[in-house]
């Protein structure tokens, strides 16, 4: 099953009511939370550890209950494997995937991995034996290139026929071309730490080539990586046809008995194959058809497929699948737990602490309910978009999803409990060119004290197989509300998308802007109440870069490296964006920073015990400075200052190592400390992908967007490569800085 955001499944089977044999009850559809470009956005590692054990017992629940995915057929059956999470990085904005990614930062990226796995797998509070579900982490590696659009050279041209995709670049024949350097502090580091630190039992290997061998093929990358450097013990599994597409896609191989050699002797332990339409048993995969024979053949050795089965088996002995079930309490999980109110609630509470305020302009927000508002755009009576991709059925056999609260009612439920007055016109589609709403609209903003244009993308823009050509807003939205910008300024414009979306045409002409990613299914209850200040726990911080429209012209799509000019990401890139990695305000109130100091421990060659060494305490005060209870997020980051230009390290311009989400009361301070270990904190890597910690200066940053404290500090002795070597000790000491 995939498990993105909730569990990918058909609502739960209705039961007959205790002693009453007329009457059904249940039938729970599983919790659905907002998409993973929302959820990372809330920077809350407690979030994304409970939401995992959430999703993990109504898995094992909907299992018991024998239901199947989310499709018209109802199958296949669940499984007790989730698909997820999707740590792949944000590389590019343009990718149709980054509502399924947390951001484009590889260290978020691997504590959402760790904490949502975590979560997922472990469940000591039920039965610390076994594994609760299984994460398979996805898609490994260096995969953000989606459908038959782009030409060799990296321009988007529309495809519409069948002999365009064979002619355009996709994720299935892509072959990314990607340096040591990268791979290694890129596009491995989120993977290795949810392995590591999460203990993630599943790894699937991804459609693309990377540098010349397809990652389902990689031996490299699948044993001598994965199992050999981060110690992985779980099972590989190819995407769906993934397998195919090594002979297919990237004629790496010229038969299938060769294909399947390459696949499972580069430690691809299982074939995800095609499912049939029809929903009938699965036989089509390449290792069902071929392994027979390239064994016989010699092809493949017998020892080579009794290692994938022992990986892949050892996940069911995990799962408790082979042991007495009389005292697993996984095989009692009631049925109750589905869509129960604390997990409805947490659902709630991520879906606020994902929106992110960017701009608040003559204090807009929070909004007066008791006032006239305005409410226009093309999602005003939406009940789908928001839901995102890879869901759970939400409502019981109705796929238009009417038990959906749509933004209009949401905002109808807050301005009536206050006596306010709303007003309605959606005005324009997503996109097109029918332009017959504009006059109600412009009505409709004329009579309002306030406009909330509810606008953005939809999975028709972006989605899987489906990346855009550029990040503009489409151009009938950027029409409508510059036209009502003349007629009434107060505009509050809020952005549904997965990647992020260009502002340069609107910036100017709203008052404030929300991003909401793709926030699920409480979305429209929720966000009316934060607009109006009725969520304290609310609001978030970007984890992703919004560049100015122009990126695109500037970064070829099918370009992995991070460095070359202008850059990608915050770590790299050099231009000035509209809004930076972390950026984020609070409606409520506001809140300082304050140094606090900066505790080092020296550590000389024949001093100190083991593990000491070389460690350092960052602390900051933040203190809310409003009149209103609110939460804040803190994040801390490095830069090196002293890399020689020999080194590619030398061009990263700052690398997050921690952050912390907190709740204050008005008039509250708290300390909020982040651990540094030179060797751990100030891990990068030399040209050929050694993870090293350079020597020199390091500046430190705490920020919440707004306010920052700098320290510099610095560490002695030579280039430490920690991947294959035993670790040396550093000498660590601190210089304050203004």
């Amino acid at each position: 099953a995939n498990c993105m955001h909730g569990v990918q499944s058909r609502c739960a089977p209705l039961r007959q009511q205790h002693g009453n044999s007329t009457t059904k009850t249940g039938g729970e559809c599983p919790t659905s939370f907002p998409n993973a470009n929302a959820l990372g956005c809330t920077f809350n590692k407690t979030l994304w550890n409970t939401m995992g054990r959430v999703i993990g017992i109504e898995l094992r629940s909907l299992w018991l209950q024998s239901v199947g995915e989310n499709t018209p057929s109802g199958t296949p059956h669940l499984g007790l494997d989730c698909w997820s999470p999707n740590v792949n990085l944000q590389r590019d904005p343009r990718w149709g995937r980054n509502l399924e990614s947390p951001g484009e930062d590889p260290y978020l990226n691997g504590m959402y991995g760790v904490e949502y796995t975590r979560g997922l797998q472990y469940n000591s509070q039920i039965d610390g034996r076994f594994l609760q579900a299984v994460a398979t982490l996805k898609h490994f590696t260096a995969n953000s290139v989606e459908g038959y659009s782009w030409t060799d050279d990296g321009q988007w041209v529309p495809t519409s026929s069948k002999h365009d995709k064979q002619h355009r670049i996709s994720r299935h024949n892509i072959n990314t071309k990607i340096s040591m350097y990268d791979m290694a502090t890129t596009y491995l580091p989120a993977f290795a730490k949810t392995v590591q630190e999460g203990g993630a039992a599943g790894i699937m290997c991804s459609f693309n080539r990377i540098n010349g061998v397809p990652s389902c093929a990689n031996e490299w990358l699948l044993k001598q990586v994965v199992r050999g450097q981060w110690n992985f013990s779980g099972y590989i599994t190819s995407d769906t046809g993934g397998l195919d597409d090594i002979q297919l896609q990237h004629h790496y191989t010229s038969d299938w008995n060769s294909t399947v050699a390459v696949a499972i002797q580069a430690g691809c332990d299982v074939e995800s194959a095609i499912w049939k339409a029809n929903g009938g048993k699965n036989n089509s995969g390449i290792y069902i058809k071929y392994l027979p024979t390239a064994v016989r053949l010699g092809f493949v050795r017998e020892s080579d497929v009794d290692r994938a089965l022992a990986h892949a088996l050892a996940i069911r002995f995990r799962l408790g699948l082979f042991d007495p079930i009389a005292d697993q309490p996984f095989w009692k999980i009631p049925p109750e737990v589905v869509h129960s109110p604390p997990h409805v609630q947490l659902s709630k509470e991520a879906t606020a602490q994902g929106f992110v305020l960017l701009k608040n302009d003559n204090s807009v927000l929070p909004l007066n309910p008791s006032s006239k508002l305005a409410l226009i755009g093309p999602h005003v009576h939406d009940r789908s978009v928001m839901l995102g991709n890879y869901l759970g059925e939400v409502c019981r056999n109705d796929r238009s999803n009417g038990c959906v609260t749509s933004f209009y009612e949401g905002f109808a439920n807050v301005t009536q409990s206050s006596s306010g007055t709303l007003l309605c016109a959606q005005g324009c589609a997503v996109s097109g060119t029918n332009t017959s709403g504009f006059i109600e609209a412009f009505k409709m903003a004329s009579d309002a004290e306030t406009v909330v244009f509810l606008g953005g993308l939809d999975l028709r823009w972006e989605s899987e197989d489906r990346d855009r050509p550029n990040i503009r807003l489409p151009d009938i939205q950027v029409d409508l509300i510059q036209k009502l910008s003349k007629i009434n300024p107060r505009i509050v414009l809020i952005l549904m998308h997965g990647g992020m979306v260009g502002l340069d045409d609107v910036l100017d002409h709203v008052e404030a802007i929300v991003s909401i990613g793709y926030p699920g299914p409480y979305a429209g209850e929720v966000l009316p109440r934060a607009l109006s200040g009725l969520e304290q726990r609310a609001w978030g911080k970007l984890t992703m870069t919004w560049y100015r429209n122009s990126i695109t012209e500037d970064l070829n799509m099918l370009d992995f490296e991070m460095t070359r000019s202008p850059g990608r990401t915050y770590r790299y890139y050099r231009g000035n964006p509209h809004f930076r990695f972390g950026s984020g305000l609070n409606p409520l109130t506001t809140f300082t920073l304050q140094d606090v100091a900066l505790e080092a421990t020296n550590c000389f060659e024949g001093s100190g015990s083991e593990g000491s060494c070389g460690r350092a305490v960052l602390s900051v005060l933040v203190t809310n400075t409003g009149r209103k209870e609110a939460d804040e997020v803190t994040i801390a980051y490095f830069a090196p200052l002293d890399i020689p230009e020999a080194e590619p390290a030398w061009q990263l311009r700052e690398q997050v190592f921690g952050f912390e989400r907190i709740h204050l009361n008005s008039g509250e301070s708290t300390k909020v400390s982040f651990s540094i270990q030179g060797n751990e904190t100030f891990q990068l890597a030399d040209a050929s992908g050694n993870l090293v910690t350079f020597p020199g200066r390091y500046q430190l940053v705490v920020s919440n967007g707004l306010d920052w404290v700098e320290k510099t500090i610095e560490i002695h002795g030579h280039n430490n490569i920690i991947r294959w070597v035993k670790l040396e000790d550093d000498i660590v000491h601190s210089q304050a800085t203004a």
